[in-house]
């Protein structure tokens, strides 16, 4: 049997880890597109994306990247944290020209899909403001590290955290798998063997 891993999957797995984030129930976010995640109880519209390289995003890279993995399609063990930080900045660079065809909302966010179980919260917080991330649009941004979730707010340059259990990393996985299949979106789909 495959697997699929479209932006369907990223979306709704974002979406479960924000609803355990804001302690909300799953079915206040509502998947959308420009900007993919709405929350109207907190006037929240997030965007989601992935911090790859050009080549990582083509599909059949990727095939071979999801293939040695246990719970999700996220952890790719890197080392070479600076390189994980030039795929970050390259995704909210990529999301800040992107941005003026968005909905705006009274918070908007922008969630990114590190890949990377290993950045450091001190690091990350250090890298986001030297990266000095212009707050005209997006007020946060929400950085997926596999077992945690980091909310950086980009005004008051502070950082919050939540982590994830591998039982509930599992869970998100299979919700996120199923919604993949069952989802009347059409997107071009990466299909896992």
């Amino acid at each position: 049997m495959s697997e699929t891993y479209s932006k369907n999957y990223f979306e709704k797995y974002a979406a479960l880890t924000l609803a355990t984030f804001f302690d909300i129930d799953e079915k206040d976010i509502l998947l959308s597109d420009r900007p993919d995640l709405r929350i109207p109880l907190y006037h929240h519209g997030i965007e989601v994306t992935q911090a790859l390289t050009p080549e990582e995003a083509v599909a059949d890279m990727k095939k071979t990247l999801y293939k040695t993995l246990d719970m999700t399609p996220f952890d790719h063990d890197d080392q070479n944290i600076s390189f994980v930080f030039e795929k970050i900045d390259d995704a909210i660079e990529r999301k800040l020209i992107k941005c003026k065809k968005y909905e705006r909302y009274l918070h908007n966010g922008l969630y990114i899909f590190s890949h990377c179980h290993n950045l450091s919260q001190e690091n990350l917080k250090t890298f986001l403001i030297q990266k000095d991330v212009p707050h005209d649009f997006y007020h946060y941004l929400f950085i997926n590290c596999v077992t945690k979730l980091y909310c950086f707010d980009i005004q008051k340059q502070t950082i919050h955290s939540l982590s994830f259990r591998r039982n509930e990393l599992i869970k998100m996985n299979i919700q996120s798998l199923l919604y993949e299949k069952t989802c009347h979106k059409k997107r071009r789909k990466i299909i896992i063997p």
